[in-house]
């Protein structure tokens, strides 16, 4: 019986002699742990950390080929787990820090063309402000200016109402201002040529209205006798322009200058009378308003 034991003990452990040897379950992670770290960002991040878990999973490989039974083998196989894991971290921080700084770079090179865009539509706002300052300031002179103008043409015009007013009849309608010569006072009766006399009034109209910038009109008017016919509308504006030419030649601008004759269409009084006839043929000097 003893005998029989023996050679089922001897036989046992030739067969176990005989067969393949299974690793070490700490060995074999440490394998299987390193070819996952290969495969992953460790390879290009930090070859230097996957050398260092080759060599030491080469020394577990080692100590369990010369004794699998040895206990280092655990231990060394631990170690070359350990390595591998602590390149595949490395790497992961090293890859985390990487894509942090892109990351980084990205937003500032947002944040930088955001800040440009923002400083350029600002200068721009500020130029438009500036520009629109400008054409305020530039504005606000020119109605200053105008408003100036307008007091000192008004001013002239008073004053050369206050002259005109020693010579002629003056009034205001909705013509502008009107300026009336009794015919007697500028031509013989049915006559278109100035008396002398009349010269040296037109002579000071010229003066006082001269460089006002008005537009002036000269309005020759006759009385009834006669009729309404070609004769006294001829005569209306042969007076007309005889005094229009006569303030040209004075210096009155041609083109701020018309007359028109409107015969006995217009009176201003009864042509029943002497006084009213009178009253009628006049000569009208129109300073029209801007």
């Amino acid at each position: 019986m003893k005998f029989s034991i023996s050679i089922v003990s001897c036989l046992i452990a030739l067969v176990g002699c005989g067969g393949a040897m299974t690793a070490p379950a700490e060995l074999q992670n440490a394998r299987a742990e390193l070819v996952r770290v290969k495969s992953g960002p460790a390879a290009q991040m930090d070859p230097a950390a996957i050398h260092n878990a080759d060599l030491a999973l080469g020394r577990a490989e080692e100590a369990f080929k010369d004794d699998p039974d040895a206990p280092n083998t655990r231990e060394l196989s631990i170690i070359a787990l350990l390595k591998a894991q602590t390149a595949n971290a490395n790497a992961n921080g090293m890859l985390a820090r990487q894509n942090k700084t892109q990351v980084l770079k990205e937003v500032q090179e947002v944040q930088g063309e955001q800040l440009k865009d923002a400083k350029g539509n600002l200068n721009a706002a500020r130029g438009t402000l500036a520009q629109t300052r400008d054409d305020l300031d530039r504005q606000t002179e020119a109605t200053h200016a105008e408003r100036k103008r307008r007091l000192d043409a008004e001013h002239q015009l008073k004053n050369a109402r206050d002259t005109l007013a020693r010579i002629a009849a003056v009034k205001d309608d909705d013509r502008g201002m009107v300026v009336t010569f009794q015919g007697e006072a500028l031509f013989k009766t049915g006559q278109a040529q100035l008396l002398p006399a009349a010269m040296i009034k037109l002579d000071q109209v010229a003066e006082t209205l001269r460089g006002k910038e008005r537009k002036i009109a000269v309005v020759g008017h006759t009385d009834n006798q006669g009729g309404a016919g070609k004769y006294n509308q001829d005569l209306s504006e042969k007076r007309a322009k005889a005094v229009h030419d006569y303030l040209v030649s004075k210096g009155i601008p041609a083109d701020l200058v018309r007359s028109e004759g409107k015969g006995p269409t217009a009176p201003v009084a009864e042509n029943a009378s002497i006084e009213g006839r009178a009253a009628n043929r006049r000569v009208e000097i129109v300073v029209e308003p801007k």
